[in-house]
């Protein structure tokens, strides 16, 4: 019977099977019960079919990619100039937090969309510990790779349409962590969100709905500038996950990056 449920959630909300079970026997993740992983996965499941059916009424169909072989980043890159790709390369690949969205129409590719998802910064559990407080971490530069990679892939759309979420107190516009960020990035600036003691949903909300008329694809003087999107919280004024990305928040921010994506495939 266990069995069958995580099955069914796993069907529904693309659950880790340690998540599922965990949720089935009433114990909770972080205060808000999801993990930054299953709030992704469970937005992609409301984004998918929202892709599909906008992009129907385009003439294009939507396509899912779990990953992308360095041998296909290495072939797109090839037919603007670069290097020839390597048979090899076909065994390599990059993987994104949430799965590989592309519009497909008869020999034409284009990706919709490409997601990571970085949450860092201990030092809020570390206060309630009373603990003394540490160098913030660098598990962000990771992101470059991947960035890079789609920018490989992407080398002859005319948009760029990759999204990293970061999340945690590390972020916070107090420390220096995301400055890594903007050189990864050619030195643009993040969509920043903060929340503070005083915030409410409706708030957070809010703040988020004023960035999204910012969102862009467009590449710049020819770079691929990804869109950076930062919730970010002080260590010591609130609790570890208090700017945790919501489903809300993603769905948002997802379909906004999807709709300018549509907009700027080849017609």
């Amino acid at each position: 019977m266990l069995q069958r449920m995580t099955q069914r959630i796993s069907q529904s909300y693309g659950l880790s099977a340690r998540h599922q079970l965990m949720r089935l026997e009433g114990k909770c993740l972080i205060d808000d019960s999801y993990s930054s992983e299953e709030t992704l996965s469970m937005a992609m499941n409301i984004i998918v079919p929202y892709a599909r059916e906008q992009l129907s009424l385009t003439g294009w169909s939507l396509e899912i990619a779990s990953s992308i072989s360095l041998f296909e980043c290495q072939t797109a890159f090839h037919k603007v100039g670069g290097p020839p790709p390597d048979e090899k390369n076909k065994k390599y690949y990059f993987k994104t937090d949430a799965p590989i969205l592309m519009a497909t129409r008869g020999d034409e590719c284009c990706i919709l969309s490409m997601i990571e998802d970085k949450v860092q910064g201990s030092n809020d559990t570390r206060f309630k510990q009373g603990l003394s407080r540490q160098s913030t971490g660098n598990a962000i530069e990771r992101a470059a790779k991947n960035m890079r990679a789609a920018e490989m892939r992407t080398c002859s759309q005319e948009f760029f349409p990759y999204i990293l979420f970061a999340s945690g107190c590390d972020f916070h516009r107090t420390e220096t962590i995301s400055k890594r960020i903007d050189i990864m990035n050619y030195g643009f600036p993040p969509h920043y969100m903060e929340v503070t003691p005083a915030s409410t949903g409706e708030s957070v909300a809010a703040e988020i709905d004023g960035i999204l008329s910012s969102v862009s694809v467009k590449k710049i003087v020819g770079k691929s500038i990804a869109n950076v999107f930062i919730k970010a919280h002080k260590w010591d004024e609130m609790d570890h996950g208090a700017s945790n990305w919501t489903v809300e928040d993603r769905v948002k921010i997802i379909r906004t990056v999807i709709d300018r994506s549509i907009e700027s495939l080849p017609k």
